[in-house]
């Protein structure tokens, strides 16, 4: 682990969809995240996974209070985009009787993806009451248009 909470192979992976994003690339589900640093106050860019699910869409953290967790909580308007093109949403963290269930769907998602499939105790074919147990590991934002 790093002192982000990432395994190694994960922020070591991460410079290539980082690069291409940046560059402008579609990578389907996957685009950059741009938080202001909670510290810094310098923009900080990572990229992240949007899920939709019942005509929203949502961030879920599947390695838990990594940076750009801790950065949202500070201040919770980001940008979502790649290449040039942004969009600025606000992001609002759930904590309800839904985690479980958006828990559940994200992992069967994407579960192909090892990096997914490791930050999780509970399989995609688990009762979400599996995923009740492991809610407060990994949290989950809601994408919201900023204003």
């Amino acid at each position: 682990m790093t002192s982000t909470g990432l395994p190694h192979r994960v922020t070591r992976f991460s410079r290539i969809p980082h690069r291409l994003l940046t560059w402008g690339l579609p990578m389907g589900p996957v685009v950059l995240l741009r938080t202001r640093g909670r510290r810094s106050g310098l923009p900080r860019t990572v990229p992240v996974a949007l899920y939709h699910r019942d005509g929203r869409q949502w961030l879920v953290a599947p390695f838990g209070d990594t940076h750009w967790v801790h950065n949202v909580r500070a201040h919770s308007a980001a940008e979502l985009g790649r290449g040039r093109r942004f969009r600025r949403v606000r992001l609002r963290e759930i904590d309800d009787n839904t985690k479980p269930e958006i828990l559940r769907a994200y992992r069967r998602r994407f579960g192909l993806v090892p990096f997914v499939r490791d930050a999780f105790d509970a399989t995609g074919h688990d009762d979400p009451s599996v995923f009740q147990q492991e809610a407060d590991r990994h949290p989950i934002f809601l994408i919201e248009p900023r204003e």
